[in-house]
Formats: structure tokens, sequence, C-alpha cells
């Protein structure tokens, strides 16, 4: 089977993602820190039985192909909200990160999280922008980019003391933020079961998945009234892309001959969000939904977005699993592979009717 098109990854420069040294004559007691990375992408194992496709793989050898890495932040804050101190490690394998620092006496705050990036000219990039880290109020992570699996991302935080003479033990095992979306779409080159022969016009000129309640952005600080940055609420009528708009040209030359089964992955950061299959038809400007709307989302599950232009009733997006599959011939699949070059963000509201 032949791959979706690769999405142009948006990263966020390594000059806003450094480690951060603050010199203080008073930080002479040892903290001992220990990050666990075991929950970083585990949990996002969906074995795709019919197009022999394992989700997790891909993510498990991200390191042997692209020469990609892990990037291990862990900030510390003051019971003002100060950041004190900072580490960031970028590793290749999901090992436990061991590190030393030294803290004046005192009650800290440590968060930590963990990204996919990658190192290029010396300087590492990730699908991240962190903002306002000078103090826990404002550190908040912005997601850059939403429609590829490289987004995921894992957090923990932590209090504790540091007492003068007493060496501190911090253990922080980071869970994910957010879910992971597999979509897949089937027989879209046919206007019906009895065409399958040679392909037609169905007269279906674009694709996608729509959402409403969209956040790109997660607030550091443990005690925020409100973890997620939403994207602003146009109305009833304008959702957002959560899925890239998939349209003839990012195919083939012509939509009559689109390919019969494509997929991607799309990041889904909210918990409330309002997720809606939507198609644009030959002669039209604006999308149609179709099917139900999903509400609820679980952080650190995999979801499947499945529609077969054949299927009767709603397509279907959910938990991911293998009910949901037609028993159509399939091409050879082309692996995605991560984004590679940075580039700039932009969000676009389009029409949606119901």
């Amino acid at each position: 089977m032949l791959a979706a098109i690769s999405m142009v990854a948006l990263l966020a420069a390594s000059c806003s993602n450094d480690e951060i040294t603050v010199v203080k004559d008073d930080k002479v007691n040892d903290v001992n820190v220990n990050v666990s990375l075991s929950n970083f992408f585990s949990s996002y194992n969906f074995n795709d039985t019919q197009h022999n496709h394992q989700v997790t793989d891909e993510f498990r050898v991200f390191n042997s192909e692209n020469g990609d890495y892990i990037q291990v932040r862990t900030m510390f804050y003051d019971t003002n909200g100060e950041l004190v101190d900072s580490l960031v490690s970028y590793v290749t394998n999901t090992n436990a990160v061991v590190a030393n620092i030294k803290l004046a006496e005192g009650n800290y705050t440590a968060v930590t999280t963990l990204l996919f990036a990658y190192k290029e000219k010396n300087k590492y990039y990730t699908l991240w922008s962190l903002e306002g880290r000078e103090n826990l109020s404002s550190a908040t992570l912005e997601c850059d980019n939403r429609w590829t699996k490289w987004s995921i991302m894992s957090y923990d935080s932590k209090t504790f003391s540091v007492r003068k003479g007493q060496a501190a033990e911090i253990a922080l095992v980071p869970s994910p933020v957010g879910a992971l979306g597999y979509i897949y779409l089937q027989n879209f080159q046919y206007a019906s079961s009895y065409s399958t022969s040679s392909p037609v016009d169905n007269g279906i000129r674009a694709l996608c998945l729509y959402g409403r309640d969209v956040a790109t952005g997660y607030r550091l600080n443990p005690n925020a009234a409100e973890r997620f940055v939403y994207l602003d609420d146009a109305g009833s009528n304008s959702w957002y892309f959560l899925s890239e708009r998939l349209i003839p040209s990012d195919f083939d030359d012509s939509w009559t001959f689109f390919k019969s089964n494509l997929y991607d992955y799309f990041y889904i950061l909210a918990p409330r969000a309002h997720v809606q299959f939507g198609y644009m038809r030959a002669g039209e400007s604006a999308f149609s939904g179709y099917g139900e709307a999903t509400y609820s989302i679980t952080s650190g599950q995999m979801y499947l977005a499945y529609w077969d232009y054949f299927a009767v009733g709603n397509p279907y997006f959910g938990r991911a699993d293998n009910n949901h599959w037609n028993t159509y011939s399939v091409k050879e699949e082309v692996p995605m592979r991560m984004p590679k070059k940075p580039g700039s963000r932009s969000e676009v509201l389009h029409p949606f009717s119901n």
C-alpha cells in the first residue's frame, strides 16, 4: 500500500530548547534524578493485522533509520514558581535517564517532558515549542504539527524537598498526554462495489478529519486550572483540520485514479476533541460532515479513523481495533518517515456544514 503524503514538519529551533544553567553559591545539596522512558510510546500498540502494520514497531526503531532521538527535559521550579535549573538529554533508546544536580535547601517542583527530536547541523529540533519556561505559571509546550505520529508527548511532575546535608531522590515516570490517530481510507476511486474493474469518478474532491475544541498547547504547571491551550472557537460552522486535507493532486494526476488505500497519522491533544469525517464534492467549496462525531478522547490510546466508500452507514472513528476492515485487496505499504525540514507554522479554518 502506498502511504499518504508526508507532512512538512513545523519545528521548534534548538535555541528555545537548550539547557539552562543557573549559578548559585548555595546550590550544595545533591538531587538524584531518575526519569523513566518506559511509557513514552508503549501504549500506542495498535497492530493492524489486516494490512500487516504495527504502529509501535515504527516508534521502536526510530533511531536506526534516521538518527533520531528522544528529548528528555526536566525543569526545576522553586516555591515562587521561578526556574532554578534544568536538565536536557537526547537519547536513542528508552533506558532510564539518570542525572544529578545540586540545589539549595528548599521546596521544589520538577516537571519532565518526553518528545521525539532529531539532530541537524549540531542543533536539535522537535515538533514542539517551549514557551514561558522561566516561570511555572507560564511554562507551556506548543504543538507545531499535529499531522504526524512524531508529535506524541509524555509528561510527569513531582514536588520534593531539599534538606541540608541530605541527598534528594526524584523518580519521574512521564505518561502520554493526548492520543494518536491512525487514518485509513479505502475505495474512493470507484463509484460503487460493482465497478471495481476500472476506476470511475465518484465526484468526491477532498477528504479529511475535522475537529472542534482542538488543543495545540499543554501547560506544564500541575496546578493549572486548565492544562490545555485551545485554538479559537470560530463558531459552529468553522472547524479545524485534524488530518491533512487529502486532494487529487496529493496522490495522482486525476481523482479518477485516487489510490485505492492510504493511511496517515494525526495527534489529538485535547481530551474533549469533537471529531468528524468531512468530504467535498465536485463544484462545491465547503466540506460536508459525514458520520457521527466523537467527543471523548483518552490519552495514550490509539484511535482508528476508517472509511470505506463502499460501506453502508457511518464511517468508523474510535479505539483502534481490527473489527472494522472490509475484505478488499490492498497494495504494499510504504512506511512513512519522520519529517526532516523546518517550516512555517499555520492554522487554517475552513467552512464545514452538517
